[in-house]
C-alpha cells in the first residue's frame, strides 16, 4: 500500500400542554401536530450559538396578488430549557425573537424590514418525561415579505433562566409572480393520509438507514394545464454547491454522476393551489450533503416556468451496532490514534477499563461535548463501515485497503472517474478531492478489483495545484 506508515411519490409524538399548529393550505387542511417535551438545569445567564433548528419555507400567499410569504418553522431541544416543579407539574417555556434583515444584492446588511416575538409553554407531568434528549418543542410563524435576500437572526430566550440561544439564517425568497410558480420544498418527518397531517422535517436531516423520505411542495397555474415535474436528488458540498467535474477526460473513461435519483411525473393543475406530498425513495444514501430540486415545465415543449431546490443533510444511524465488536472498533482506530494511544486502550487491565479509555479517546475529540452525538467519532466509524461494504478484497477487510484508507482518511470525494480493463491499460480509479487540492490514482494491477494506490498520498505528484 502506497501510505504512510502510520497516519492519522405519495406514498408522533408524546402529548404535552401545549401544541404548535401549522396551515399548509386550505385545500388540504393540513396541520402540524409537534408537542414533544424534555428538561434541562437551569444555567447562568449567557448568550451562545444553541442547537436548535430553523426551517424557512416560501410559498404564495392568498393576498390575490401573488405575492410570496415565508412559513418559519423552529425546533427547539427541550434540553435547553429549564423547567420548574409546580402543582400542574413541570412547566417551562421560551420567547422567540426575530428580525428579518434586508439583504442587498452587494451583500450588505441593510435595513430591518420586520421584527417577531412569540412565546411557547412546555408542561409535563413527571421528572422522568423531561430526561429524553430526543424530545423537542415546535413552534410556526408566517411572514409576508417581498422577494429578495434577506438575514433571519434569531434569539430563543428561556423563560426560567437568564440564557439566550441565537441563531442566524440566510433567506432567499423567490418571485412567485409567474403564470406557473412552485413553492419551497418541505421535507416531512410523516404524513397521516387519514387526517392529512404531517409532521416536517424542521432539523432537515435524514438517517442513511432510511429507505427514502417524503417531501411537500406546492405548484400555481393561472389556467388549466398539464405540467411536467422532475425532481432530481444530487450530492453537493457541505457549503452547498455542486463538486467541480474534470473538463478534460481520457477515452475510455467515465465518471460517477452526483445525481442520486430523478423522478419526473405529469400533473395536472387548476388554479387552485396543488399541493403534493411525494415519497422520494433512497437505496444505500451516503453520509453527506444534499440537495432536492424541483423543476416544473411544459411537457410538450419542454419550456421551464420555475424551479427550486432544498438542501438537507444525512446522518449515519449505525454507530452503536458497528462498535459493538470493541476489539475491532479499536483496531479500527489505527488511522486517527496514535501508537501511544492504542496500546494505551489495548493495555488497560480489563474489559471495563478498555472501554473506559476508549470512551476517553473519543470524548476528547468530541466537537460538540454535553450532548448525546460524538459527530467526529460517527464520522470515522461511518468511513470504516463504508469502507468494509465497498473496498473489501479477498479476506482484506474495506478499510484495510488502499481505497479504504483515503476514504477513512479524507472522505467521499468530490467525484471518481474509472476507466474499465483494456488491452492498453490496467482499470484504474482517479479520485479527485477539490477541497483539499489532491487527486489519488489507484492501479488494479492484478484484475481482482485490489485497487492500490499510485503514489504515497502526501506525494506531491498527487497534488492538484
Amino acid at each position: 500500500m502506497m501510505r504512510p506508515a502510520h497516519s492519522i411519490s405519495t406514498d408522533a409524538a408524546p402529548c404535552r400542554g401545549v401544541s404548535g399548529l401549522l396551515g399548509f393550505g386550505q385545500r388540504l387542511g393540513l396541520v402540524l401536530l409537534a408537542v414533544l417535551v424534555g428538561f434541562s438545569q437551569p444555567v447562568s445567564a449567557q448568550m451562545v450559538e444553541a442547537d436548535f433548528e430553523v426551517d424557512i419555507v416560501a410559498s404564495r400567499s392568498d393576498d390575490g396578488l401573488n405575492s410570496p410569504k415565508v412559513d418559519i418553522y423552529t425546533r427547539v431541544p427541550i434540553t435547553q430549557m429549564s423547567f420548574i416543579n409546580s402543582s400542574s407539574g413541570f412547566t417551562g417555556g421560551y420567547e422567540v425573537k426575530l428580525d428579518a434583515i434586508e439583504w442587498s444584492e452587494d451583500d450588505r446588511l441593510r435595513n430591518l424590514v420586520q421584527s417577531r416575538i412569540w412565546n411557547a409553554n412546555v408542561t409535563v407531568n413527571s421528572y422522568l418525561e423531561t430526561q429524553s434528549d430526543a424530545r423537542h418543542d415546535f413552534t410556526t410563524q408566517t411572514l409576508a415579505v417581498d422577494p429578495g435576500k434577506y438575514l433571519f437572526e434569531f434569539e430563543v430566550a428561556d423563560r426560567n433562566s437568564n440564557r439566550t440561544y441565537v441563531r442566524s439564517v440566510p433567506v432567499t425568497v423567490r418571485e412567485m409572480y409567474g403564470e406557473v410558480a412552485v413553492s419551497d420544498v418541505t421535507l416531512i418527518d410523516s404524513y397521516d393520509e387519514t387526517d392529512f397531517t404531517i409532521i416536517p422535517r424542521v432539523d432537515t436531516r435524514i438517517g442513511s438507514d432510511e429507505a427514502g423520505f417524503q417531501i411537500f411542495y406546492q405548484i400555481y397555474s393561472d389556467a388549466e394545464r398539464e405540467l411536467a415535474v422532475t425532481r432530481v436528488v444530487r450530492r453537493t458540498r457541505m457549503d452547498g454547491t455542486a463538486p467541480i467535474m474534470p473538463t478534460e477526460m481520457a477515452e475510455g473513461e467515465v465518471i460517477d454522476s452526483d445525481i442520486v435519483v430523478t423522478q419526473e411525473d405529469v400533473v395536472s393543475a387548476n388554479t387552485a393551489t396543488n399541493q403534493f406530498i411525494v415519497t422520494v425513495p433512497i437505496e444505500d444514501l451516503k453520509v453527506g450533503a444534499y440537495s432536492v430540486g424541483l423543476t416544473i415545465s411544459d411537457p410538450a415543449t419542454g419550456e421551464i416556468f420555475d424551479t427550486t431546490e432544498s438542501s438537507f443533510m444525512v446522518e449515519w444511524n449505525g454507530l452503536a451496532s458497528h462498535i459493538q465488536n470493541l476489539e475491532d472498533a479499536i483496531a479500527q482506530m489505527e488511522y486517527i490514534a496514535e501508537a501511544r494511544d492504542l496500546s494505551f486502550i489495548k493495555e488497560a487491565p480489563n474489559a471495563v477499563e478498555r472501554i473506559k479509555r476508549f470512551e476517553n479517546f473519543w470524548d476528547k475529540r468530541d466537537p460538540t461535548p454535553g450532548t448525546m452525538r460524538n459527530e467526529r467519532m460517527e464520522a470515522y466509524y461511518y468511513r470504516i463501515n463504508a469502507a468494509n461494504r465497498n473496498y473489501g478484497v479477498s479476506i482484506t477487510e474495506g478499510w484495510r485497503t488502499d481505497r479504504g484508507y483515503v476514504l477513512v482518511r479524507f472522505g467521499e470525494p468530490d467525484h471518481i472517474r474509472r476507466k474499465p480493463h483494456s488491452f492498453d491499460y490496467e482499470p484504474y480509479e482517479i479520485w479527485t478531492f477539490e477541497r483539499i487540492g489532491r487527486q489519488f490514482i489507484f492501479v488494479d494491477k492484478t484484475g481482482f478489483g485490489d485497487y492500490e494506490l499510485l503514489f504515497n498520498v502526501w506525494d506531491e505528484r498527487t497534488r492538484l495545484y
